[in-house]
């Protein structure tokens, strides 16, 4: 597939993404494709007349100036409107993007010649919500809604099935694309990201029998608060928060029925990008 029409999304955080989306425009134009940028990068480029006005719904492809962040947050524009992303790597860790600003032009012809494969991954979401809004890439935390509240006391269960009870600071259920993530720093396990999975991460247990556990992307994960003295919260990749209240108050995830859709232009060995990705956040 050729893209018609590219939207530019860029975090105006990350001051070097205004050259990398002009080196960027200057291949559209010269390739005849038509742009269009968010706000932000409309009056850093003083282009207003390329300023998107319908929140890139024209839009067949999105590029995303930024850090793994500022991707999670573009996929409220990408996933509703079925858009994949193409994601260049101008933040610190860079796991969801595909393109760093070093072979910036190369990657973007092959992009625009449709030398691509499109990879998608699994997306999680609540049940009662809005699937369009409520959903989660990397992973969904169940946490203290402040930081007054005593240890949460959580009971977790798949398909109705207890796994376990445990007292601590909460509970992280990731996909296997967030792996690498929250879950990773919390002792939760590597998993390859083409596995359709739940990755159930305990959060500072206060106990010393709970581990990691890992179960199929088709089950339903129930997480119900056992003591109505708390006040706790989902949190949907940071970006979007369900309440949780008293005794009994629980919340069941399950695996979504959109995708998150990326552009994929070099073939890489995960376990070597694994390596490269972790080494830099070390320093």
């Amino acid at each position: 597939m050729r893209f018609s029409k590219i939207g530019i999304q860029w975090n105006d955080t990350k001051s070097v993404g205004v050259d990398v989306a002009r080196r960027i425009i200057r291949i559209l134009i010269e390739n005849g494709v038509s742009f269009s940028v968010n706000h932000s990068l409309g009056k850093a480029l003083s282009m207003p007349e390329a300023v998107d006005a319908v929140a890139f719904t024209d839009c067949d492809l999105l590029i995303v100036l930024g850090g793994d962040g500022t991707i999670l947050r573009a996929l409220d524009i990408a996933v509703p409107a079925d858009i994949p992303i193409l994601g260049i790597n101008v933040g610190r860790l860079g796991f969801l993007a595909e393109v760093e600003p070093d072979t910036l032009e190369d990657d973007i012809r092959k992009t625009l010649e449709g030398r691509y494969t499109i990879d998608e991954r699994m997306l999680m979401t609540v049940d009662g919500c809005d699937e369009e809004s409520y959903f989660a890439l990397n992973e969904i935390v169940i946490d203290r809604s402040n930081p007054e509240v005593r240890i949460l006391s959580l009971e977790y269960a798949a398909n109705g099935t207890k796994i376990n009870h445990i007292s601590g600071d909460g509970l992280i259920i990731s996909s296997a694309t967030g792996s690498t993530a929250y879950s990773l720093s919390a002792g939760g396990p590597i998993v390859l990201p083409n596995m359709e999975c739940f990755v159930l991460t305990p959060i500072c247990p206060h106990m010393m029998n709970v581990r990691p556990v890992v179960v199929s992307a088709v089950d339903c994960i129930t997480v119900t608060l056992t003591d109505d003295r708390q006040r706790a919260r989902a949190v949907l990749d940071g970006r979007k928060f369900i309440p949780l209240d008293g005794k009994d108050a629980s919340v069941t995830i399950r695996r979504a029925d959109r995708t998150a859709k990326f552009v994929r232009l070099h073939d890489r060995n995960y376990f070597d990008l694994l390596r490269a990705k972790l080494s830099e956040w070390a320093f």
